[in-house]
């Protein structure tokens, strides 16, 4: 019986093994696997950078080119010493702008436009151009303040050899900076020749005695000066110098002795 009992028990084992497996059912939610897909996209997906260029101008109506042609074109009326044509302007910028730039030109304050003869000019800070122009000027003031040598150059670049000629002529007197010799101020010379001293003056400085070097140290001890040769702290002051005397303290001073029955004496207490 015993050996029946195993011979069916392996059967069973057998059949189990023998049947199909089935498989468990999943269920996928879409809307979800969508976002996730998404999501992964989106994180792939590299973001694009806006860059904003803070190094170019601002936008003032006219354009970028407008006003790089804009500038030349100042600086050629203001380089000449004369009105400038529209037809010269225009060959100078070969025709660039176009009407436009100089409708822009003659809102410049520097600018001043003929309408009649169509000339464009520049009025500098000061309508000097030549030497005697420079003088007169120079003369008229009523103070004597200098004139600035780089408000000059605004409309007369060149003034530099004018400037030459009038200072070593003994007209104009020039103030230059130390390193290069540039002149920054320029005066009229109201005065006599330059580095001349008069014979009276030259008289006068001759009759002043000068002591020997011996004598010196003690001229200068008189009138209470410190010779270097000493030593600064030993030297007196000239002169009588008496010492303050000392104030002796004030006594106190009794008052409203007019009413000695009214107050009480706090000395007798």
């Amino acid at each position: 019986m015993s050996q029946s009992l195993a011979a069916d028990l392996s059967a069973f084992k057998n059949r189990l093994k023998a049947q199909p497996v089935l498989q468990k059912r999943v269920i996928v939610d879409s809307a979800a696997n969508s976002s996730n897909n998404s999501e992964d996209e989106g994180r792939k997906r590299k973001k694009v950078k806006t860059s904003t260029v803070f190094s170019q101008p601002a936008d003032t109506g006219i354009g970028s080119h407008m006003l790089t042609q804009l500038h030349h074109a100042v600086e050629y009326v203001k380089d000449q010493d004369r009105p400038v044509t529209v037809k010269d302007l225009q060959s100078y910028l070969n025709g660039a702008g176009g009407p436009e730039l100089l409708v822009h030109l003659q809102h410049i304050e520097r600018i001043i436009y003929d309408p009649v003869k169509r000339t464009y000019e520049y009025r500098p800070l000061h309508n000097i151009r030549t030497a005697e122009g420079l003088l007169a000027f120079l003369r008229r003031q009523q103070t004597f303040r200098g004139l600035s040598v780089k408000e000059l150059q605004d409309g007369w670049p060149s003034c530099g050899e004018a400037i030459d000629k009038l200072e070593a002529a003994g007209d104009i007197l020039v103030l230059r900076t130390r390193k290069e010799g540039t002149p920054r101020l320029v005066w009229a010379n109201m005065g006599g020749e330059m580095g001349g001293v008069e014979e009276e003056f030259k008289s006068m400085w001759n009759r002043l005695p000068i002591p020997s070097a011996a004598e010196l140290p003690g001229k200068l001890e008189e009138v209470g000066l410190k010779p270097t040769s000493v030593d600064p702290a030993t030297v007196k002051k000239a002169g009588n110098m008496h010492e303050k005397k000392q104030k002796k303290p004030r006594k106190g001073k009794i008052t409203n002795t007019h009413i000695p029955g009214v107050l009480k004496d706090f000395g007798r207490v």
